[in-house]
């Protein structure tokens, strides 16, 4: 598969010398007919730091003939195409057998993930250079009309948190909430959702552990600031002509607000994040929680290096499909008495991953039978660090920012 495309590409690479194009395009996924002749040149390269010349591997290699070659680029793109081309044909090839033997969800799986595997091969590093001004000023003159455009990233509402985060949530983030349980993690991130839905966005939430229609509910009450109780709301006590009249002025003719949930006991990976967000174009996501979906490999009895797995699949579905991801993860005590205060980085259940990966980090404490919580920006790459107050009502939806609890003592 693709012989001729990877002697040409090593052939030109001795040629032109350019040997960083093929590490940036990832060719050791690629050279699969000349995968030891490829091995050489990278060993020979390591070792006097020039590239060998064709003579030396035709040489090596006995039945290795070079041709000539012109740009390295234009055969890597060649090679590119050819194994792309083969590995799909393949994959469906594969997902058919699975089919005629009444193995669907098998097919599917395949599919999955053999297509996730191909993501890589169009993955690129990018270069820029800190001297070229012209460069510079043009980025800042694009980040300027986006702004004027309203096209920044989402805010919440939260002055406190829009302080930090001066830009917003935007585009290509991963953010972590993380807290003990029973804190009020998966209530902020709907809050915050709710925020961005408010601001004309499209969130998508992804519950792994609450049926959808129980996300509703707490949608519903946080959209109502006090107009309904969740208690109410989950129990069905609702008086349906006024429902029916605030959803109509509230609801109706407004852009979705996504629910998914795996209520059917299904896995849910970033694949299957990617394939809602193709389905449904949302503008935010939130995932509910970390700790309970399934890496893209399907990684079983090792929770450590399924979180790893996670965290680096899900930071990179958010650049690749430009969107922030937002996960709530759980965190693990230093103390098991002790699940009021505000964690800290390195408190995330099972791996730190994540919290190395996540580009912002809020984390959250809440003393018992109170609804104050305490939060703070535990990492904050875009912006800076800080903490506050947050008085939640979460029968009644109400969450205000306040002052510390401990100066109106």
């Amino acid at each position: 598969m693709g012989m001729r495309e990877e002697v040409e590409v090593l052939s030109a690479v001795c040629e032109n010398k350019d040997i960083h194009v093929l590490f940036e395009n990832n060719v050791d996924y690629l050279m699969k007919s000349c995968g030891d002749v490829w091995d050489f040149v990278k060993e020979y390269y390591n070792e006097t730091r020039q590239v060998p010349t064709a003579d030396l591997l035709v040489t090596r290699f006995r039945d290795f003939e070079t041709v000539e070659a012109g740009p390295t680029i234009y055969h890597i793109n060649r090679l590119k195409e050819t194994f792309l081309d083969e590995s799909l044909r393949s994959t469906v090839r594969k997902a058919a057998q699975h089919l005629q033997d009444n193995q669907s969800s098998k097919a599917l799986a395949t599919m999955s993930t053999d297509i996730s595997s191909l993501s890589r091969i169009t993955a690129k590093v990018r270069d820029l250079d800190v001297t070229d001004v012209e460069d510079a000023l043009h980025h800042f003159e694009k980040t300027r009309q986006s702004a004027i455009n309203g096209d920044v990233g989402i805010r919440t509402g939260l002055v406190a948190f829009d302080i930090c985060l001066p830009m917003g949530i935007a585009k290509g983030q991963l953010g972590v909430l993380l807290a003990y349980p029973a804190i009020g993690k998966s209530w902020m991130a709907l809050y915050l959702a709710v925020q961005a839905w408010k601001n004309g966005r499209v969130p998508m939430i992804l519950s792994l552990e609450m049926t959808e229609q129980e996300v509703r509910n707490r949608i519903f009450t946080i959209l109502g600031d006090g107009k309904f109780s969740h208690r109410n709301l989950s129990s069905g006590r609702v008086n349906q002509e006024e429902f029916k009249d605030w959803a109509e002025k509230t609801l109706v003719g407004k852009q979705p607000f996504k629910i998914v949930s795996n209520d059917g006991g299904s896995e849910v990976t970033p694949n299957v994040v990617r394939a809602k967000i193709d389905q449904y174009k949302p503008d935010i996501v939130f995932i509910d929680y970390l700790q309970l979906m399934q890496d893209n490999a399907g990684t079983s009895g090792n929770e450590t290096v399924k979180i790893k797995n996670l965290s680096r699949e899900l930071k990179l579905l958010a650049i690749s499909e430009q969107v922030p991801i937002i996960a709530i993860a759980s965190a693990t005590p230093d103390d098991a008495s002790d699940l009021e205060s505000v964690p800290q980085l390195g408190q995330v259940a099972w791996s730190r991953q994540i919290a190395y990966d996540a580009d912002w980090m809020l984390a959250f404490g809440r003393k018992q039978n109170t609804g104050v919580l305490e939060v703070a920006f535990r990492k904050n790459r875009h912006g800076f660090l800080g903490d506050f107050f947050i008085d939640a009502d979460f029968d009644s939806g109400k969450f205000e920012e306040m002052l510390d609890p401990a100066d109106s003592l």
